[in-house]
């Protein structure tokens, strides 16, 4: 440690560490990647073929009867064209209906069907356990200070995302 960064805290440290395993951010890119990795291990053995991509827009069909598909690229974090891919593959396997939006002829409903319902609830029972297998040995107190943490993350990205152009 130099004597400059003896006077700094240890959060000061760490963002000013050249190591890169001190660096949160490298760490939470790590952990997601980890994530993603671990659901889609998880998805293959329950439902194959099916992406943790596609599966977040399973659950997001799944939470209203009719979801235009625009406002699903925000909702699981991926552009509109890779969404409209995402959902043609949906559509083809009988998970997804699209139909017209009334109040929009540019826009699609989506929808799920049977099928889909069906593949929806038994993959949500299963996903409710995993989630408590991931997280376990937290605290109900250290899980919401990591969500608060997280959603105070991600509104400073937004902040720093919406000030600065893209390249």
């Amino acid at each position: 440690m130099t004597p400059a960064s003896a006077q700094l805290g240890p959060a000061a440290v760490r963002h000013a560490s050249p190591v890169l395993d001190d660096a949160l951010a490298f760490r939470l890119h790590r952990t997601n990647r980890l994530l993603r990795t671990h659901l889609a291990r998880f998805l293959d053995r329950h439902v194959p073929g099916i992406s943790p991509e596609q599966w977040f827009i399973l659950a997001r069909v799944a939470q209203g009867p009719r979801v235009r598909q625009v406002d699903l690229a925000e909702r699981v974090l991926a552009d509109p064209p890779n969404v409209s891919r995402l959902v043609d593959v949906l559509v083809a396997r009988g998970l997804v209906r699209r139909s017209p939006d009334p109040a929009d002829r540019r826009s699609w409903l989506l929808s799920l069907t049977k099928q889909g319902r069906q593949v929806t609830a038994r993959l949500l029972d299963h996903t409710i356990t995993e989630r408590q297998l991931v997280f376990d040995g937290f605290a109900d107190d250290e899980l919401d200070a990591l969500a608060a943490a997280l959603d105070r993350i991600d509104a400073n990205l937004r902040r720093l995302l919406s000030s600065t152009p893209p390249p």
